[in-house]
């Protein structure tokens, strides 16, 4: 008898998604059992992340598969090990309604195969008829765009999974099946009105793993590779803000990779950032720096921003992109002595600034330290504890024009994913003469949801799946593994810690440093990276030099260069490379930055101007769109003879960054009325380049200035005869003598 089912729901807001097809006529298993869940829909738009616990839909023919696209069924263990003296074991259920349909209400059937998993790929399999069904739960009918998950607990006793069955990992497999709604009809999901009342209802089919008391007693060799970096939101570096907040969690990271005898995959920006504020570095974040310099733990640097080598190779690159300088960082920093980035304190010397609204160097300011020069790029970048030279191209995938490149700049050391090369043997290799780091692609991706995916059940279904591939590699002899912790998603993760704290609770793994790992041979797979992404960035490589030509008008021209590249280097992130739709966002962000910064210095007309007299001073506006202070000279010359203009040049006018300021110009009029202009120019302090010309409109209108003038005049004239009429008038009123009636003065009657 099937166990009565406690669950716990979770309730989110609603969501908008992608229209698409419906559910088709599935066969799936049935059976009984209590259960509710709440429809619902998460606030945001959730990313796009791999369903590591099973199969989309169980389709039973290609028209089929496509119907079911729209509907997702995830099921999850809570914990992914099942121990012998469990008393209950919790799963997860979400189920995901993307389609423009009402999703009818169903039943979610739970089944265990008893059969001890051997290789992953039997888990997207369908399961077999003699599955043992263990739990059912009756679902609500679930709206368009939303989801519902909920918690189902099972007693331990009602698993069936006996104390006496092999250590290992096992698959559980989760059916929703819907109930025809009679009001609603069911042609939506593939029963047209009339058709043969025995067409069965359509399912969705999923599977998670578990694992059962371990592996016993094997064990595989597992290496880490564990990256520090920044979150996507961060376009050049660090504000101090964001410093302060990240440190605790590098600090967390760090110490769970000792664990693990991890290998760091450092961003230079990280440690750029940290000693480019000096003294004015959050303390937090100098202890860090501090901690990262002295860790026993193998470390490499990425690439700055860890950019794509691989992109750069299929560009035509000849040299691997490089940041210029940070000095539009360091300026707001303060240093007590030189940096000595090769010294012990190093750290003492940092944090760093931001782009685009959301990073610190968009605004000038002034630097913290005037009396002492700025440190060099090298100083900043400096990390000798990188005993060679690395790269980790985008996925994991290098293209065979990298190679070269690398041999150029003298990088003899590679990590690839085993999605973009075959090997045979251990993790370690040689390619011509490159030293291969080769990771493990499936727990690559397992690790990937567990740490980035948006809900609580398909995280939990990653880390199940991360320690299945783990058991399956224990007790299948292998030479040893890799894993590489997605850059991306470890970035962006609140905590990405806590997987490798639960990674420490799988006892069938020996940590184990990349050097002890063994080595076996290995062959590049075809690959390189969507023409899309390439067109796109070399676009954006292509406006670098025109954006930098514009910082001849600041007061110090190579922090828009060196704030230009770290844009540019980040825009060639690896992360984006998986994601094609995410990146054509990102890169249409980037042009429209690149638009403004292009607009540079320029005079702006806010209204048409009159010139309503023979001489004013005419406001010309500058506006400066450049996140530093300029420094300009602006020529003005008449468009026409109808203008004079007695001073023609402006020299060394300030225009903060980002902000306007105006000119008064003296513009004298030689006709009474018409049109004409001024021709402004905008240029560097010495004159060169000119960087704006552009005609501002004016309308004369002197004649009104004479009628105006002789409109007044005859006012004040007739307001002085007035004046005087009136005064001779009283004066003689005055002057009369009193009569009476009769013209008799004496017969006046006094008044009483």
């Amino acid at each position: 008898m099937l166990s009565v089912l406690r669950l716990h729901v979770r309730v989110f807001g609603p969501r908008t998604l992608a229209v698409a097809a419906l559910v088709g006529a599935l066969l799936g298993t049935s059976g009984t059992a209590t259960a509710a869940m709440t429809a619902s829909g998460p606030g945001s738009q959730r990313p796009a992340v791999e369903h590591v616990s099973g199969t989309r839909a169980d389709a039973t023919s290609d028209e089929g598969a496509d119907r079911a696209a729209g509907v997702d069924l995830v099921v999850s263990p809570r914990e992914p090990v099942i121990a012998a003296g469990d008393d209950e074991v919790q799963f997860g259920l979400l189920i995901r309604n993307s389609t423009t349909a009402e999703l009818p209400a169903g039943t979610v059937t739970l089944v265990l195969d008893a059969d001890r998993l051997t290789d992953l790929g039997d888990l997207d399999e369908p399961m077999p008829a003699s599955a043992n069904r263990f739990a059912e739960a009756p679902v609500e009918a679930t709206a368009p765009g939303s989801e519902q998950t909920a918690t189902v607990t099972v007693s331990r006793s009602d698993l069936p999974i006996g104390t006496a069955a092999e250590a290992g990992a096992y698959r559980v497999g989760a059916t929703l099946q819907f109930a025809e709604d009679s009001d609603q009809g069911f042609a939506a999901f593939g029963a047209e009105p009339g058709e043969d009342d025995s067409a069965v209802s359509p399912t969705v089919s999923t599977a998670t793993p578990v694992i059962w008391r371990g592996a016993g007693t094997d064990t595989v060799p597992m290496s880490v590779i564990v990256p520090f970096v920044l979150p996507s939101d961060i376009r050049t570096l660090p504000t101090r803000g964001q410093l302060e907040e990240l440190a605790p969690v590098w600090d967390r990271l760090l110490t769970a990779a000792r664990a693990h005898d991890a290998t760091l995959a450092i961003d230079p920006r990280l440690i750029a950032g940290i000693r480019a504020y000096g003294d004015e570095a959050p303390r937090n974040a100098q202890l860090l720096l501090s901690r990262l310099e002295t860790t026993p733990l193998p470390s490499f640097l990425l690439q700055f921003a860890d950019a794509d080598p691989s992109v750069q190779a299929a560009l035509g690159f000849t040299t691997l992109l490089e940041p210029t300088n940070l000095d539009f960082v360091s300026r707001f920093g303060s240093f007590s002595e030189t940096p000595d980035a090769t010294g012990p304190g190093a750290e003492e010397n940092g944090t760093a600034g931001g782009d685009e609204g959301a990073d610190a160097p968009d605004t000038d300011g002034e630097a913290g330290s005037a009396e002492l020069p700025l440190p060099t790029l090298s100083e900043l970048l400096d990390w000798p504890q990188q005993e060679t030279a690395h790269v980790w191209p985008a996925e994991g995938r290098a293209d065979p024009a990298l190679l070269p490149l690398l041999d150029q700049e003298g990088v003899d050391s590679l990590v690839l994913s085993s999605d973009g090369a075959d090997l045979d043997g251990g993790p370690r290799a040689r390619l011509g003469s490159d030293s291969v780091t080769v990771t493990d692609a499936a727990l690559d991706r397992a690790a990937r949801t567990a740490l980035h995916a948006e809900t609580e059940t398909e995280r939990s279904g990653g880390v199940a799946r991360l320690a299945a591939e783990l058991i399956v590699d224990a007790q299948g002899g292998s030479d040893g593994v890799v894993l590489a912790l997605d850059r991306g998603a470890t970035g962006d993760a609140s905590d990405p810690a806590a997987l490798l704290e639960q990674l420490e609770a799988f006892a069938w793994t020996t940590p184990t440093a990349i050097a002890d790992q063994r080595t076996g041979t290995v062959e590049l797979r075809p690959s390189g990276p969507s023409q899309d992404r390439l067109e796109l960035l070399r676009s954006a490589s292509n406006r670098e030099g025109s954006v930098n030509e514009l910082g001849a008008v600041l007061t110090h021209p190579e922090y828009l260069s060196g704030y230009q590249r770290t844009r540019l280097l980040q825009l060639f992130s690896t992360p984006y490379a998986a994601d094609a739709d995410g990146f054509a966002q990102v890169a249409a962000d980037f042009r429209k930055r690149d638009a403004e910064l292009l607009s540079g210095v320029q005079a702006i007309s806010t209204e048409h101007i009159q010139l309503v007299g023979s001489s004013s001073r005419v406001p010309v506006q500058l506006r400066n769109a450049l996140p530093f202070d300029a420094v300009v000279t602006v020529d003005v010359d008449p468009a026409s003879a109808a203008l004079s203009v007695p001073e023609r040049r402006f020299r060394e006018v300030v225009v903060p960054a980002e902000t306007s300021e105006r000119v008064l110009v003296p513009v004298r009029s030689r006709v009474s009325s018409g049109e004409s202009g001024l021709v402004v120019s905008v240029s560097a302090a010495d004159g060169s380049p000119t960087v704006f010309t552009g005609t501002l409109p004016i309308t004369i209108r002197s004649s009104i200035e004479t009628i105006i003038f002789w409109a007044l005049g005859g006012l004040a004239v007739m307001l002085l005869v007035f004046g005087i009429v009136r005064s001779v008038r009283r004066r003689r009123n005055r002057n009369a003598p009193a009569t009476g009636p009769d013209g008799g003065g004496d017969d006046i009657v006094p008044a009483m």
